[in-house]
């Protein structure tokens, strides 16, 4: 690219573009220099007075609206609509699907189907999917020829200033590769770490994308440590930027103010998967069947992939519908549901459970504690900190992790105390719903808030 070409895409982004232009044309440092305190000038005109339309491009290789990364995403893109920016986006979904986004949104689909399902960045999906782990050479060469395709027709038609990549990893090492003088930035939510170490024959090529990114965004510092030592990114580069709500669909609007009736209503929203821990968690309700001071029914929400999983499911409903005398009244399953449905159960509930063994932050921790729930979750790294620094008057309770043997896996004789735990922690979240509590703040949460960080910072 010449001199000139830079030139012409002054942006925000522009005093970083005149310091990447220093590096590449040595010989126009004199003029790069001479133009810097213009270009702050802009900048500082633009981003102050949020009255720049930018043209952003947003990149997944899953499916958007599904799982948290894709509800984040999605909430990503109806911010920056808001704030007027003009969008693309580009993400991995089945012919079947649809796609919602908000009119005037560009949507480029990248096509699988049953012989080529989506890869999914954990191991079980709520949908179809393939294994990264697994992914030969053939594979690989479909899998980018397919992404590049689209990535290529949507950086011509929009021109974008900012492309954000979802996941730190091959798709968004590629299109750096692609893309190594447009501005591209990343935001990581867990799952991509867990995959990076699960893909050995892909690490040094996602790494070496990673490395040359211009921003980096994690959820939380305990993230942003990993994201270093696992990638070789220099801490500077990388930004905290914890994660939004919609507090439009989530908050307490319709609820009973009064001490709520028994049975109370504990509810599990997510993938249902071993890794989510919720094999450990049907355990826990059976002790709790024959061992709460209190009885309750039990909603699970979320796609199912794995055969045995459902089973235990299934037995588990069957027991309720069996057992007489027992504190637990019914087992309720809802498959997948969308988030206008989830907002709705939890207006009815009183606490929900998240015993996942690995995490990014747990956006739906949120989405119940903002709709009156009191929510039970693993003690994660870097979750309490997160939500403790956030929320004021945080109500959450928090369950000592197992040992692990690895990094979503524990050790098969941690089980039973940890199952014990778990039920504890679910009681304690009982009685505190009888006792009541003060709604935890979560005002200065939001997606708009998280939008600023791309735009903005």
């Amino acid at each position: 690219m010449s001199f000139k070409y830079y030139l012409s895409k002054l942006n925000p982004y522009s005093f970083y573009t005149y310091y990447r232009v220093k590096s590449r044309f040595v010989c126009e440092k004199t003029i790069a220099l001479f133009l810097i305190p213009r270009v702050i000038a802009l900048e500082f005109f633009y981003i102050n007075k949020y009255n720049y339309p930018m043209r952003i491009l947003s990149i997944s290789a899953q499916k958007p609206h599904s799982t948290g990364s894709g509800t984040f995403l999605t909430e990503i893109v109806n911010s920056f609509d808001r704030a007027g920016h003009t969008q693309g986006v580009v993400a991995g979904i089945y012919r079947e699907d649809t796609v919602a986004f908000p009119e005037g949104v560009s949507f480029y689909p990248v096509y699988f189907d049953e012989d080529f399902p989506i890869y999914g960045m954990s191991d079980s999906m709520p949908y179809p999917s393939s294994l990264y782990r697994e992914m030969d050479n053939k594979a690989s060469e479909r899998f980018e020829d397919m992404f590049r395709a689209a990535v290529s027709e949507a950086v011509n038609n929009l021109n974008p200033d900012i492309i954000i990549c979802h996941h730190l990893f091959l798709l968004t090492a590629i299109v750096r590769e692609m893309y190594p003088d447009r501005y591209v930035c990343g935001q990581c939510h867990g799952s991509d770490l867990r995959q990076f170490r699960n893909c050995p024959a892909l690490a040094e090529r996602i790494a070496r994308g990673i490395r040359t990114l211009d921003r980096i965004y994690a959820l939380h510092k305990s993230q942003a440590d990993e994201i270093v030592n696992l990638y070789g990114v220099e801490p500077e580069r990388i930004t905290i930027s914890g994660s939004g709500y919609n507090a439009e669909l989530f908050n307490t609007d319709g609820r009973k103010a009064e001490t709520p009736e028994e049975p109370l209503v504990l509810v599990y929203a997510g993938k249902l998967s071993k890794a989510k821990g919720v094999p450990e968690l049907f355990e826990a309700v059976r002790k709790l069947s024959s061992e709460s001071r209190h009885s309750f029914r039990v909603i699970i929400a979320g796609g199912c992939q794995d055969s045995d999983v459902q089973e235990q499911l299934n037995n588990l409903i069957a027991e309720s519908e069996e057992q007489s005398g027992s504190r637990l009244v019914s087992v309720e399953y809802l498959g997948l549901i969308k988030q206008v449905q989830l907002a709705d159960v939890f207006r009815k509930a009183h606490v929900f459970v998240l015993p996942s063994y690995y995490e990014g932050l747990g956006l739906v921790l949120i989405e119940a504690m903002a709709s009156g729930l009191v929510p039970v979750t693993n003690r994660l790294p870097g979750i309490k900190e997160w939500i403790d620094s956030s929320i004021n008057n945080s109500n959450a309770v928090y369950v000592n992790m197992p040992e692990m043997e690895l990094i979503d896996k524990p050790y098969d004789s941690e089980l039973p105390a940890y199952i014990d735990r778990l039920a504890d922690g679910i009681a304690e979240a009982f009685d505190t719903c009888i006792k009541g509590f003060d709604q935890p703040d979560t005002s200065r949460i939001s997606w708009d808030n998280m939008a600023d960080y791309f735009t903005h910072k």
